[in-house]
């Protein structure tokens, strides 16, 4: 596959942030359908009454999800966005990486980071003396060489003759594409970001609160244009701005209405705040249609089961209602540029450096990475 030059200068896209126009990344990567095996792709936006764009990326031999979703502001958004996420799950399904048979002691003073901060497994007995297989990874800010355990990201569910005691708790936090590296880097931090805000909003933190946010004051056309699109639809929105610990915008939108009572979550984070927003709500009316199409493998029973049930009533914040204008936002221009300004908050609140794992194949050259922050929360929501 050719792979195109690589660019830092950010094409912008209404409610996103990329490096090239949405028509040349989807040329560009309709070649690796068929390798990763993606048999065909649905959209099912229509499936409910919004009207925000929601694809689907089927691989029926995939190795964990055979559904991967995608949602944006336009329809080819939502569908480049499908199919990039299950190109990333079939690279976490298969690393085609080295790997290093050492002990958690062995390989520590080398780590740069303390693996205890990684996601850990519940009831795990993480110890030095734990014999783990680790893949290469490195600095996202200086490129030094470091490991992760394998068993952090390799997300292979097929049944196997081996057993490993369960020492980190493997998901697909982190795990990101993109047009570029940066592009890709981006997304996986971001992402990490998102799940930290939430679970620390969900079990406390630093002892902040969420803020509800006043909709009437957003005044980027992207996201007014969404908030629309709700409105039409009868669906309620509420929307908080979540603590988060890099200081970094980030917000937890919930949608229900009296016709499906169910509430549904997004959540986003971006430098731009006018972007986090978008992935918010774009990501709720998502995580709705998924519910309603009913064909993601991980779904489980609860969004039906619920129901009839009102939502549950959440603490009212009408004292801290916040004006959108006054959310520090920064739109930087160049992903490399953002890349660092993204890194050196992580690092100054963690105190450790984020490092990935690059999952990029030659023969592919779609950009795959997952990024790992150690000292940043995780909780399987999704």
């Amino acid at each position: 596959m050719l792979v195109p030059a690589a660019r830092t200068k950010k094409v912008i896209v209404e409610g996103t942030h990329r490096t090239r126009a949405p028509e040349e990344t989807w040329e560009w990567i309709k070649p690796v359908l068929p390798r990763v095996g993606i048999t065909r792709i649905a959209d099912v936006t229509w499936l409910d009454t919004i009207g925000i764009s929601v694809y689907q990326a089927i691989r029926p031999n995939s190795w964990s999800l055979s559904v991967s979703q995608g949602k944006g502001v336009t329809p080819l958004l939502a569908r480049i966005s499908a199919v990039m996420e299950g190109i990333e799950v079939w690279h976490a399904e298969r690393p085609a990486l080295p790997s290093t048979e050492a002990t958690v002691g062995e390989m520590r003073p080398g780590l740069g980071y303390d693996p205890e901060e990684l996601t850990l497994a519940e009831r795990h007995f993480l110890h030095d003396d734990c014999r783990v297989t680790w893949l290469p990874a490195q600095s996202v800010d200086t490129g030094t060489p470091t490991h992760v355990p394998a068993q952090l990201l390799v997300l292979d569910g097929r049944v196997s003759r081996t057993w490993e005691p369960p020492l980190f708790y493997p998901s697909s936090n982190g795990l990101a594409s993109g047009n570029t590296l940066d592009e890709a880097l981006l997304h996986g931090m971001y992402e990490v970001i998102e799940r930290d805000a939430i679970v620390r909003a969900a079990f406390g933190g630093d002892g902040s609160r969420p803020q509800k946010l006043d909709l009437s004051t957003v005044d980027a056309p992207s996201v007014r244009t969404t908030l629309e699109l709700f409105g039409v639809a009868g669906v309620n929105v509420s929307v908080r701005r979540l603590p988060s610990q890099v200081a970094v915008p980030t917000f937890d939108a919930i949608i229900w209405d009296d016709a499906l009572p169910v509430s549904f979550r997004g959540i986003g984070s971006h430098l731009d705040a006018a972007v986090a927003l978008s992935r918010a709500l774009t990501e709720a009316a998502q995580s709705r249609t998924t519910a309603i199409a009913g064909s993601r493998d991980d779904l489980g029973k609860k969004p039906y089961r619920s129901t009839g049930t009102p939502p549950a009533a959440r603490p009212s914040y009408e004292s801290d209602r916040l004006d959108f204008t006054a959310v520090e936002s920064v739109r930087i221009s160049d992903t490399a540029e953002e890349v660092r300004e993204l890194t050196s908050r992580i690092l100054n609140s963690t105190g450790a450096p984020p490092v990935y794992v690059n999952l990029t194949r030659d023969d592919m050259g779609v950009p795959v990475v997952l990024a790992v922050c150690p000292g940043m929360r995780y909780k399987a929501l999704h």
